[in-house]
Formats: structure tokens, sequence, C-alpha cells
């Protein structure tokens, strides 16, 4: 009996330290998976992060170009005056120049239409019945 007991007991160990084996196996497995979430997430963040400064480098180049062009017509005559009438409201002589300027506070009404508008509705009527008499 003493000779089962202790078989017993060591087939007791060894499906302890298989268990454990197992257990720490799935943890070091769940362990990897979340990482390479957390990864993959970071990635996506700094794909979408190279691709907006991609976007502003290309603006940045366009407006480069712009600027290179405008440098290259600064000997121009026909360029500087349209600058100067356009940018500096200059004029030549017997010239008169006439500005629109809005007040910085004023914003434009716009006209909205209601469908549902009986005046509407009526002026249209009215108008439509002006012409056929």
């Amino acid at each position: 009996m003493d000779f089962k007991k202790k078989q017993k007991g060591e087939l007791d160990l060894k499906h302890f330290f298989l268990r454990a084996g197992a257990i720490f196996i799935i943890c070091l497995m769940a362990f990897i998976i979340i990482a390479d979430v957390r990864i993959y997430q970071r990635r996506k963040g700094l794909e979408a992060e190279v691709s907006k400064y991609e976007q502003q480098i290309k603006q940045l180049k366009e407006r480069n170009t712009k600027l290179e062009e405008e440098i290259g017509n600064s000997d121009n005559p026909d360029y500087i005056e349209k600058i100067a009438r356009e940018e500096q409201d200059m004029q030549k002589p017997g010239e008169n120049v006439v500005s629109f300027i809005m007040p910085e506070g004023q914003v434009k009404e716009e006209v909205k239409q209601n469908f549902w508008n009986t005046d509407n509705w009526f002026g249209w009527i009215s108008a439509w019945f002006k012409k056929i008499f």
C-alpha cells in the first residue's frame, strides 16, 4: 500500500506541473496577443500621422513652387503692376479705384425660402395670373 500512495502522489505532482505549464503557456500567449494588438493599433496611428505629414509636405511643395514663380516674375513690369493694383490698391494718374469693404462684424444674411410659406405661393400665383391676363 505504501508503494501505491507514493505512486499516486507522484502522479498528482506530474498533473500539477502539466496544468501549471499549460496555464503558463496560455497566459504567455494571451500576453503576446495583447501586445500584438497594441502594436497594430500604434502602427495604424503612426501610418495616419505619416499620411498627414505627407499631405502637409505636398501642400508646402505646391506653395514653394508658387512662391518661386512669383520670385521669377518679380522683374516683370506687368506682374509688378498687377500686384500693385490688386494688393496695394495703387492706381495710375487719372484712374479712380473703387473698393468695397465690409465691416468685420457684419455677417451676410442668407435669404432662406420656406417651401410652405404662403406668401411665396401667393406671390408666384399672382405673377402667373398677371402673365396670363
